[in-house]
């Protein structure tokens, strides 16, 4: 095998890597699960290796360099680490567990909560929206530790004006 096969199969494990992060961190964990930290160090070492193609491939002794399994390594181990404590779909089974019925999707699954207890990786909280007691709610969850927010639909709260403004964008003038 030779060195510019070994640099693409490189190239293509840190691709797969970078694109499985996104889909499990967008549709398992609602975006609530922020990796750009570790796309970035992934991407760079892509466009470094392309910067050097030329020098790497004129090697030799071709050879799968070290660093890109002990980067790959290190990203898959940070996420498997800080990611969230339970995916989007369990937390409608904890807030269930709370009590709150007709519970269902809003178009933004996860938005800031600063009141719950977050991390640098996992900022953002579960969105929902329920009833309990025949009253709407807007349902926040923490991924982290299962604390649960609410705010009454309706009341004007900051999750009102936020999905107004997001509905009509000519409203952000006024």
């Amino acid at each position: 095998m030779n060195q510019e096969i070994i640099l693409i199969l490189e190239i293509t494990l840190c691709i797969f890597v970078k694109t499985g992060m996104y889909l499990i961190s967008h549709f398992i964990y609602a975006d609530a699960f922020h990796i750009r930290f570790l796309q970035i160090l992934l991407t760079n070492w892509i466009v470094i290796t392309l910067i050097d193609w030329k020098r790497e491939i004129n090697t030799d002794h071709p050879k799968l360099r070290w660093f890109t399994p002990l980067l790959i390594a290190i990203t898959i181990v940070i996420f498997v680490v800080y990611k969230p404590n339970f995916s989007y779909t369990q937390g409608k089974d904890i807030i269930a567990e709370e009590g709150y019925t007709n519970i269902y999707e809003l178009q933004d699954k996860s938005i800031i909560a600063l009141r719950l207890k977050h991390t640098r990786l996992v900022p953002d909280a579960y969105l929902y929206a329920g009833e309990k007691d025949n009253v709407k709610y807007y349902i926040l969850l923490s991924p982290i530790n299962r604390e649960i927010e609410t705010e009454r639909m309706g009341d004007g709260n900051y999750l009102d004006k936020y999905f107004e403004m997001k509905e009509s964008p000519n409203s952000r003038g006024n």
